[in-house]
């Protein structure tokens, strides 16, 4: 099998999913790189991939399950008999039905799954004072990354055409519930905030809005703290007593290191 061209695609709010995909690209090195990230209100759809192409695709994990705005977001994928590469990311806790819950969404899609991964990245309620995965993906990661696409290649080229592949994962079917919306948002430091508009750009549901002041929608907002952690002057923050609460057993009871994990 001749792979001509590798897409890679991600949701990936505060970038942890897409340093990943793009490392798994890097190591596939299989002709040119082509990037799509869906994670804004308005982004390219993924498009229609053939068999010579190769897409690699990596989703953050929300409560064990693939999160639901990267779930639709990615429903412009077309493949006809296409490899792909499906990644998830994780905040040090489980994956749990994640990846299999990914695996299904594009092999309906008319994908060859013909590797996976779960790859940690740093928790969306990671601070500095708690942190959980802090920097995650870090050089170790992103090196397995490139490891893992390089032997992707290889299992590529060992392959007939025409093969099917459906990697196994792990995970249950009918997946865990998932987690819908909370009933609160990042909190604004209005006297820190210089309103600069970054969050508004960052807000994948297009939640954030800047009028006279920097004000969030609840209904949109899914707590992917992408408003947060891009902010340059600080004026954001995920304060409310439940996630910080939350935030204090994950930060103590997540500490020891996970690797990533692979199926081919």
């Amino acid at each position: 099998m001749n792979i001509e061209n590798v897409q890679a695609i991600c949701f990936s709010p505060t970038g942890t999913s897409k340093k990943v995909v793009q490392a798994i690209a890097e190591g596939c090195n299989g002709g040119a790189v082509v990037e799509t990230d869906v994670t804004l209100p308005g982004a390219p759809s993924c498009g229609s991939l053939g068999a010579n192409d190769l897409a690699v695709i990596g989703v953050p994990v929300y409560a064990g399950r693939v999160a639901p705005l990267a779930a639709e977001r990615i429903q412009g994928l077309s493949g006809n008999d296409t490899p792909a590469v499906i990644v998830v990311l994780y905040g040090n806790r489980e994956f749990e039905d994640a990846l299999i819950e990914l695996r299904d969404i594009v092999v309906a899609k008319g994908f060859s799954v013909v590797g996976a991964a779960a790859f940690i990245g740093e928790h969306s309620f990671s601070t500095s004072e708690l942190p959980i995965a802090a920097g995650r993906p870090d050089a170790d990661d992103t090196a397995k990354a490139r490891e893992f696409g390089r032997a992707v290649m290889e299992k590529i080229a060992a392959q007939p055409a025409g093969a099917a592949t459906v990697v196994d994962v792990p995970g249950n079917v009918p997946y865990k519930d998932g987690v819908g919306n909370f009933p609160f948002v990042p909190i604004v430091d209005d006297t820190a905030c210089v309103k600069c508009g970054t969050c508004v750009e960052n807000c994948p549901t297009g939640s954030v809005v800047l009028d006279d002041a920097v004000a969030i929608t609840v209904e949109t907002c899914i707590l992917c703290a992408a408003c947060v952690k891009g902010c340059p002057e600080d004026a954001l923050s995920l304060k409310t007593t439940p996630i910080q609460e939350k935030r204090v057993a994950m930060s103590e009871n997540l500490k020891a290191r996970k690797e990533p994990q692979i199926f081919m």
